[in-house]
């Protein structure tokens, strides 16, 4: 049976008290509405429609993904108004119709699969998706008669107090037979306390219509735990990194406090590398075999290598590290930055949009930026590639085996060629030839004595200041009397 899917991701997110769409907020460094599209994207269907309403273009900029269509939802009006935006983008779809929520980044692709196979051995024109709780406060109660076919949905809101002792709640999600789903959809009115179009109301349309609802009960009822607020956002979030956390862990990565690492579930680690804690990997990171992470790190959309050490206090992102490199402490790799085998980044370093060839050392307190460093250099304390003259960016080109001495600044354009010395305190604004010396300081002036002189200086200037101070006090002194002698 062919299959499409509605996700709802129209809502503003009240209790979120935040600007930026529900959806867009993260999980380990991942949009909410992200995990969900993963999860539905595994049963491939033929179309998927992300209905989106409050900040629209903020959601489809931010997916940034291809093969989805949108609908929009201009008034929001209740989730069965939402799910009938999609009727346009999905009017010549036959099929099986998935319907769920953006908002719930637990459910599983294997746990929708499930649910899939059981609706369809079912033959039931709709399936819900149910779990047991032991709290089911804020969700809709599912309703279920002696047959255990489902009668229909209470939300929270509008049942009664009998209702609310039920601990079998909705998790949002449905199939239903895209030849009943806009009929069903059509037939929904807003005959409740806030006048609005719920879509669980097709749950008891459909029975009137002597349609059978199969109600299909989730195995881990954490899967179908949505986030209305930054309290449970947070939860959600220690769930799935538990979930991650010990996936990877399975997989052979050591990491020494789980609760203080956070790795994100496309991150992916090699055997044997052991993660410190206070680590995040976020995005589509690549972290390779016996690799050493942290404490206190940050890497994110960038690839590290096999055997490399990455020391306290590092900032990574879109960097390529290369195997058996050493980063750190305290550096900093920007993208674009690229540090090839077996080179070392040192304490207070940041590298920018550079490439630093195979055993090349930049070991502290240096900036390199828009540069090629080749192989075996070696960048002295304090260097700083001058790349930006207030318009345009330079690139800096050095060579193999160039020494580059401390406190240099290399005023790009320039070239540094193989096998060169530039001397301590240089500024390098001219190509430096192969094998050359470069030397760019201003001249030394040495004043003999100048300690004795300016000692003595400051003692006379000392002395000529009490005689003055003296004199000025008897003066004074005799204009007091001669004023009391005329008196």
């Amino acid at each position: 049976m062919k299959l499409a899917a509605i996700v709802l991701a129209a809502g503003f997110g009240k209790r979120m008290k935040s600007s930026m769409p529900k959806v867009l907020h993260t999980v380990l460094g991942r949009p909410i509405l992200k995990y969900v599209l993963d999860a539905v994207s595994a049963l491939s269907p033929l179309q998927t429609v992300v209905v989106v309403g409050y900040g629209a273009e903020e959601v489809k900029s931010s997916l940034g993904l291809h093969g989805i269509k949108y609908a929009y939802q201009k008034k929001r009006l209740g989730t069965g108004h939402a799910a009938a935006c999609a009727r346009t983008e999905l009017s010549k779809f036959k099929g099986n119709v998935l319907i769920l929520n953006g908002d719930f980044p637990l459910i599983t692709s294997k746990s929708l699969k499930r649910f899939l196979g059981a609706h369809e051995k079912s033959g039931s024109k709709i399936s819900v998706l149910t779990a047991m709780v032991d709290d089911p406060s804020g969700y809709g109660r599912v309703v279920i008669d002696k047959a255990r076919n489902l009668e229909r949905i209470v939300e929270e809101k509008d049942a009664s107090a009998e209702q609310r002792k039920i601990k079998e709640i909705n998790s949002g999600t449905y199939i239903v037979s895209s030849d009943i789903l806009w009929p069903l959809l059509k037939g929904i009115k807003p005959e409740n306390k806030q006048k609005e179009y719920y879509l669980t109301d097709i749950i008891e349309i459909a029975r009137k219509r002597k349609f059978t609802v199969s109600a299909v009960r989730v195995s881990d009822s954490t899967e179908i735990l949505g986030i209305n607020d930054r309290v449970e956002l947070s939860q959600i979030e220690a769930i799935m990194r538990t979930r991650v956390n010990e996936r990877v862990m399975n997989s052979g990565v050591t990491l020494i406090d789980p609760g203080l690492t956070h790795i994100s579930s496309d991150a992916v680690i090699g055997r044997d590398a052991v993660i410190y804690p206070g680590t995040h990997v976020y995005g589509q990171t690549r972290i390779g075999r016996e690799s050493i992470i942290g404490p206190n790190v940050w890497i994110k959309d960038s690839t590290i290598g096999n055997g490399v050490t990455v020391r306290s206090s590092c900032y990574i992102t879109g960097a390529s590290v290369g195997d058996g490199v050493t980063v750190g402490p305290f550096a900093h790799l920007r993208p674009e930055a690229r540090i090839l085998k077996g080179a070392k980044v040192g304490n207070f370093v940041e590298i920018k949009k550079s490439t630093v060839g195979p055993g090349s050392k930049v070991s502290h307190l240096s900036y390199i930026g828009d540069a090629t460093l080749g192989k075996d250099v070696n960048i002295g304390a304090g260097t700083i590639t001058c790349n930006y003259d207030g318009i345009n960016k330079h690139k800096t080109e050095i060579a193999d085996k160039v020494f580059i001495g401390s406190d240099t600044m290399l005023v790009a354009p320039v070239k540094v060629g193989k096998g060169a010395v530039t001397g301590a305190g240089s500024t390098i604004t001219k190509d430096v030839p192969e094998g050359a010396l470069a030397i760019g300081r201003a001249r030394q002036t040495v004043i003999e004595n100048w300690q004795q002189k300016t000692s003595e200086k400051a003692s006379k200037n000392k002395s000529t200041a009490n005689s003055k101070s003296k004199s000025s006090t008897r003066n004074k002194t005799t204009s007091g009397k001669s004023a009391r002698g005329k008196k």
